[in-house]
């Protein structure tokens, strides 16, 4: 049931996959990330291929003149599919000269391991191990060749390796991709996978190592692996589709769109406090109110982008009083803020102060260079990241330490307030 549940979804994935990826590449053919989607198409035809196997007639067919030949087959086409989902993770998240070497070396390893797996086999090709049909020692149970049981150690092991492998590299691309939700879910979704393929290696190489140094398991082995192959194949399928998934999502206009819109609508009231500030920052007025700003959805990516500038713009003209960024650092600190938590906190708390110094109008001595300050984690020149940033110090506004710098912002005005004030 399994097997033909894995093997139908995996038919039909590799499918997609082939479609998607030639399409793809005949728009795209400088694509810098054609390695990680041809690693992912291969992985799915091969996983396809490895657990058809595994299901009748083909057991059946290649089971020629007493070799089970399936057997080396499925083994040599798993460990392959596993190191190519690991080469779509690789070249998906490393450099690629860093992937390419390690995908080298992975495939070295692999040429060798799967040439001694080969060579055991055919120490004795006949042996009941390899018969993964319900008259074979797989399913019926009973001492094993000891050339079939070091075969299954050797390549089951090398799996569980690449198991862990993947399942490291998937968490570090969780982080590096955070706020991604569609490729989160499918990176811990194929992660579970693994780490159901981990457990029947690790079943696997257990049992084949009692029956090497001659002690017979009570149970069979495809009772404990054959649902765990299963619900990991599947799960290991689903996670690489939604991943794979996910890539185009991610750059489809609806969603480059939508999330256009709700960070533009994020930074509406922050936005209308600084146009109210400095009026001639802007181009075209902003809506009068937060409703009629969440129905303007025209050229999210266009607004979103001025709101940027204009945001920035009116930093630069906006005077904080000398001492007012000590301050609310300090008190920040006394909080336990610390890093990004408290480089929101301090300039939310220095707009307060400087919304305040524009509404009166009174001339201030002012801090130096505080739009510098405040632009130092954007410096990338990546519009997420300026975006993330002024998204942070909207959200900073309840904290209480702005709190406090807002009740005591006439008292920082009075005593910076001078005739000849310094520019920022």
């Amino acid at each position: 049931m399994w097997f033909v549940l894995v093997t139908g979804f995996g038919m039909l994935w590799s499918a997609l996959a082939v479609l998607a990826h030639l399409r793809r590449v005949k728009r795209r053919p400088d694509d810098p990330s054609v390695p990680a989607k041809r690693a992912l198409l291969a992985a799915a035809v091969l996983a396809t291929v490895s657990y058809a196997l595994a299901i009748p007639p083909f057991t059946s067919l290649l089971h020629v003149d007493g070799m089970w030949l399936n057997w080396p087959m499925i083994m040599t086409l798993g460990n392959s599919t596993v190191i190519c989902v690991h080469m779509f993770y690789l070249f998906s998240v490393e450099e690629r000269a860093t992937a390419v070497r390690i995908a080298r070396r992975e495939w070295l390893i692999y040429a060798v391991l799967t040439t001694a797996v080969v060579v055991l086999f055919a120490m004795n090709p006949t042996a009941s191990d390899y018969d993964i049909t319900s008259a074979g020692r797989y399913q019926t149970g009973g001492p094993g060749d000891p050339f079939a049981a070091v075969a299954y150690v050797l390549s089951m092991g090398f799996a569980g390796v690449m198991n862990v492998v993947v399942c490291r590299l998937g968490w570090r691309w969780v982080k590096k991709a955070r706020g991604t939700r569609w490729l989160a879910m499918g990176l811990n979704t194929n992660a579970l996978g693994q780490i159901g393929g981990l457990c029947m290696v690790l079943h696997s190489v257990s049992y084949n190592l009692a029956l090497l140094f001659g002690t017979v398991p009570s149970w069979t082995q495809n009772v404990v692996e054959t649902p765990i192959k299963g619900i990991a194949g599947l799960l290991t399928m689903l996670g690489l589709s939604a991943t794979a998934l996910s890539l185009w999502i991610k750059n489809s206009r609806l969603v480059v769109w939508a999330h256009a819109n709700q960070a533009r609508r994020r930074l509406y009231p922050l936005h209308q406090r600084m146009y109210a500030a400095f009026p001639s920052i802007v181009v075209d007025p902003p809506p009068s109110s937060a409703v009629k700003d969440f129905l303007h959805v025209r050229d999210a990516s266009r607004q979103l982008g001025d709101r940027l500038v204009e945001l920035w713009e009116g930093r630069l003209r906006m005077r904080i009083p000398y001492g007012t960024r000590a301050i609310a650092d300090k008190l920040a600190r006394e909080e336990g803020l610390r890093g990004p938590a408290l480089e929101a906190v301090v300039e939310r708390a220095c707009l307060e102060v400087g919304f305040e110094v524009a509404r009166t109008g009174t001339e201030v001595r002012v801090e130096l260079s505080t739009a510098d300050e405040a632009s130092r984690l954007t410096r990338q020149g990546e519009k997420a990241a300026e975006v993330r940033w002024w998204q942070e110090v909207h959200d900073a506004r309840k904290s209480p330490v702005v709190a406090q710098i807002r009740t005591r912002a006439p008292e920082l005005i009075r005593a910076s307030a001078t005739s000849g004030a310094a520019t920022s």
